[in-house]
């Protein structure tokens, strides 16, 4: 079954293109805008990391050789130890090494941390994650006007109903869309992220489906100040998109990245503001500076919430940093 949504896509074309130029001068670096509002915080009643060791810290390490892959994915599950802590490891699908390693992570019959793909927003691409018998996969969608306009040479309307239909697939394929909105901290939430998704919320809620949404911090430009303004102030961010979209916290994830060294600070505003996963690799491998330590943000986790604390397995980490400390890359 498909299922619709009737929406006016000209409607995200309000404002557009809107690059930011007072904050994002080509001439300097970025820049730090504050205003007199502030937001509450917001933390939900659970908190989770989710891995991305075997996808964005494979843009820094090509290959870390199947076998290893499984062996990570093992030590991270005994380091969860049944609490539910490490939702899920998500994965490339691509080469014939991706599929191995997704290959032999399945074959553990893991329930966390969960095998999840990750995609493009391309059809083709979810029949990968299909053949896999994958239930819940990542969809990249760009969602500034950086790579809107820029990038993808595309309106909001056009690149929305693209979205849109994406998602309509997935539906019909019966798999479960984790929605990446790459670049949010250069987005227009109000005339953009909001109206999307809240398009999406409509279609899944006709379709009675349930959707993911990961907010994106692909350059780092997140900052982690109640006072700043939107797009960059990860406490805005958070609360803004959870007030108007009624998406709950369970639904709300955080991936950033380390570029101006506030992975790890911005990632625990994530979780004080409203969002319940922060999406973390071990060591913080990752493109460019990386992202959140998955160790780091383990401990700031039980620090927040310490109720699975009892039950991590802490010594597994230890051995897992010790086996991941051998890859040059890693260190």
């Amino acid at each position: 079954m498909v299922c619709a949504v009737k929406k006016s896509f000209q409607d995200f074309e309000k404002g557009a293109p809107n690059y930011f130029r007072e904050i994002f001068p080509y001439e300097s670096i970025p820049r730090v805008i504050f205003d007199s509002a502030s937001v509450p915080m917001n933390i939900p009643s659970k908190l989770y990391v989710t891995d991305s060791t075997f996808r964005e810290g494979q843009q820094a390490i090509s290959y870390i050789g199947k076998e290893n892959v499984a062996k990570i994915f093992e030590y991270l599950h005994y380091v969860d130890n049944g609490t539910g802590t490490i939702k899920y490891s998500e994965f490339f699908l691509y080469t014939n090494y991706h599929k191995q390693c997704v290959q032999e992570c399945l074959k553990k019959r893991f329930k966390f941390p969960k095998v999840v793909g990750w995609v493009r927003s391309k059809k083709d691409e979810l029949k990968l994650a299909k053949e896999f018998g994958l239930d819940e996969v990542g969809i990249l969608m760009s969602c500034s006007d950086y790579h809107i306009y820029k990038k993808f040479q595309k309106t909001r309307s056009e690149i929305a109903a693209r979205y849109i239909d994406i998602i309509q697939e997935a539906f019909s394929l019966g798999i479960t869309p984790r929605v990446h909105l790459e670049d949010i901290t250069r987005s227009d939430i109000e005339n953009f992220v909001i109206p999307l998704i809240l398009a999406i919320e409509e279609m899944a809620k006709k379709c009675d489906k349930k959707v993911y949404f990961k907010l994106c911090d692909t350059l780092g430009f997140g900052v982690p100040y109640e006072y700043a303004s939107l797009p960059r102030s990860v406490p805005k961010l958070i609360y803004t998109i959870s007030k108007s979209t009624d998406v709950p916290p369970e639904r709300l994830e955080w991936h950033g990245h380390n570029d101006f060294y506030k992975a790890q600070s911005n990632a625990v505003c994530a979780w004080l503001y409203g969002a319940s996963m922060v999406n973390c690799s071990i060591r913080g491998i990752g493109e460019r500076t990386g992202i959140a330590a998955l160790e780091v943000a383990i401990l700031d986790l039980v620090q927040i919430k310490d109720e699975n604390a009892p039950n991590l397995n802490f010594e597994a980490l230890d051995e897992l940093l010790e086996f991941t400390s051998r890859f040059e890359v890693m260190k």
